[in-house]
C-alpha cells in the first residue's frame, strides 16, 4: 500500500470517528443533566479504571499504551464538556476553595494561583494541562516538586475566577486532582 493509499484510508476512518465522537459528547450532555439533578460526581475514578481495563483487555500489546491514553483523553474531554453544564457544581468548588483560603472573589485580580497533587504512578498531569489549554487559560508560571510518591504542582493562571472558562477549569481540576486549593488572587 502506498503512502497516499494509507492516507485515504486514514481519512475514511476519521470520517467514521466524527459522528461517533459527536454521539459520545451528546451522551456526556445527558450525563451532566442527570448529575445536575442527582448531585453525583462527574469523575468516578473506579468506574473509569474498570471501563479502561475492560475495553483494553483484547488490544494488541504493541498499541496497548496508546489505546489507554486515547481512552483517558476521550473521557477527560467528555468530563470537561459535562462540567460546562454543571454551573452549580462549578460555583460550589469555587466558593468552597475561596472560603477555605480566605479569599474574596470581588477583589480585583488578573491571575489565580492554585496548587494540587498527583500520584507519581498514575499521574494525569498531562490531562490537566490539556484542560487548561481547552479552557483557553494561559499558565503564567508553574512548578513541580516531587515529594515521596506525589507530584506537587503549583501554577499561576492568567484570568479571573469569575470568568466562565476559569470556573469550568477550576471545577474540573478541583474535582479530579488531589489536594486542590486556590492559594491567591493576584493582580
Amino acid at each position: 500500500m502506498t503512502l497516499d493509499e494509507i492516507r485515504v484510508q486514514i481519512d475514511a476512518i476519521d470520517t467514521q470517528i466524527k459522528p461517533l465522537f459527536i454521539q459520545r459528547m451528546a451522551c456526556g450532555k445527558g450525563v451532566a443533566e442527570a448529575k445536575a439533578m442527582t448531585g453525583g460526581d462527574v469523575f468516578v475514578l473506579e468506574r473509569e479504571l474498570s471501563i479502561i481495563k475492560n475495553r483494553a483487555s483484547d488490544v494488541d500489546p504493541a498499541i496497548y499504551d496508546e489505546y489507554i491514553a486515547f481512552l483517558k483523553h476521550l473521557m477527560s474531554l467528555c468530563r470537561r464538556y459535562e462540567y460546562g453544564f454543571l454551573t452549580d457544581m462549578q460555583e460550589m468548588v469555587l466558593t468552597d476553595n475561596l472560603h477555605t483560603a480566605g479569599l474574596d472573589r470581588t477583589t480585583p485580580h488578573t491571575q489565580v494561583a492554585i496548587t494540587f497533587t498527583c500520584d507519581i504512578a498514575s499521574s494525569d498531569l498531562n490531562m490537566h494541562m490539556n484542560m487548561i489549554k481547552l479552557n483557553k487559560v494561559t499558565i503564567q508560571s508553574m512548578s513541580l516538586e516531587t515529594k515521596g510518591e506525589k507530584q506537587v504542582i503549583t501554577m499561576t493562571l492568567l484570568g479571573n475566577v469569575n470568568e466562565a472558562n476559569m470556573k469550568q477549569l477550576l471545577c474540573q481540576i478541583g474535582k479530579e486532582a488531589s489536594d486542590f486549593a486556590i492559594t491567591a488572587l493576584l493582580s
